[in-house]
């Protein structure tokens, strides 16, 4: 009885055990689907100076990066976990050394290590000279030896010489099948592109990239830019072509333009979220696809 116990009891601990790491496993496939990955970026220019700072978090940004840059710094980016850098030390240590190294750089040198440095300087340019010949004297032999086997090729293949014409029709049959086999490839690929079942694998992909677009595209923009080039031709053409845009960025970006001045100054911050599970359903939905899967057959077929 007592054994019997004690196995009951190991059965229920690694019962429960294998019930939390059932539970911590679907606790992390609903965190990536239904746990929005977030992003946001904000640029500033000016006439003197720019700057930006981009933002990617996941899990209420429980995981982080973040990057920043401008003119008056060096892009710097940081990776956190539970709000701990991961890489702050690296980034010290990194600072450190390029100090290290520009005090070394600066440092002035001695008359003594000056004679030295002449003298190493002398001796290493008659070392490279002795090497050089070497170098010489062997590309020398090779050359010769490269000639030699050339000349020996030559000889067998004038030995060879009343059983070419076989060979020669061999790779021409050869020849003539592969261009055969890519002509009926070519066919077959332009079959394809006619046919109704490409007409709607094309539909197809250009409703879903529609739909990849509006889900990935930023929820909240705002911004107000000045552009000029300089020329009034070519500051209208520019406005024209942000008019075409206008649908995607709306009235939240404003555009001031200036005809006669050559400037390039504003601000904008951009914000969104991405799911998981909408790719999910979106693979899901091409799985299904009976083209789609036709076209997969095909390919692993050749």
């Amino acid at each position: 009885m007592g054994i019997i116990h004690i196995m009951l009891g190991i059965l229920k601990v690694v019962g429960i055990l294998l019930l939390i790491v059932l539970g911590i496993l679907l606790m992390a496939v609903l965190a990536a689907l239904f746990c929005p990955v977030t992003y946001s970026a904000v640029g500033r220019r000016d006439a003197e100076a720019y700057e930006g700072h981009v933002r990617i978090g996941w899990l209420f940004r429980l995981i982080s990066f973040t990057f920043t840059f401008g003119s008056e710094r060096e892009g710097d980016f940081c990776i956190r976990i539970f709000g701990i850098p991961l890489n702050r030390k690296k980034q010290k240590a990194s600072k450190k050394s390029l100090q290290a190294s520009r005090k070394e750089e600066f440092k002035p040198a001695e008359p003594e290590k000056i004679v030295e440095k002449k003298t190493e300087q002398e001796h290493g340019e008659k070392t490279e000279k002795e090497a050089e010949r070497k170098t010489e004297t062997i590309t020398e032999t090779v050359t010769e030896k490269k000639t030699d086997s050339v000349l020996q090729k030559l000889q067998e293949f004038l030995k060879q010489i009343p059983g070419i014409p076989k060979k020669f029709l061999d790779v021409l049959k050869k020849i003539s099948l592969t261009v055969h086999h890519i002509c009926d490839k070519i066919n077959q690929i332009k079959e394809f592109l006619e046919s109704e079942r490409f007409a709607r694998l094309k539909a197809l992909f250009f409703q879903e990239g529609k739909r990849t677009i509006c889900h990935i595209r930023p929820r909240k923009i705002k911004g107000h830019i000045k552009i000029g080039t300089g020329d009034p031709y070519r500051t209208g053409q520019l406005l024209a072509v942000a008019g075409i845009f206008f649908p995607v960025y709306g009235e939240h970006i404003t555009i001031e333009p200036y005809f006669e001045q050559k400037i390039l100054e504003g601000n904008m911050s951009v914000k969104g979220r991405i799911y998981g599970s909408f790719f999910v359903r979106l693979a899901w939905r091409l799985f299904r696809d009976s083209d789609i899967r036709f076209m997969i057959k095909k390919i692993k077929r050749g």
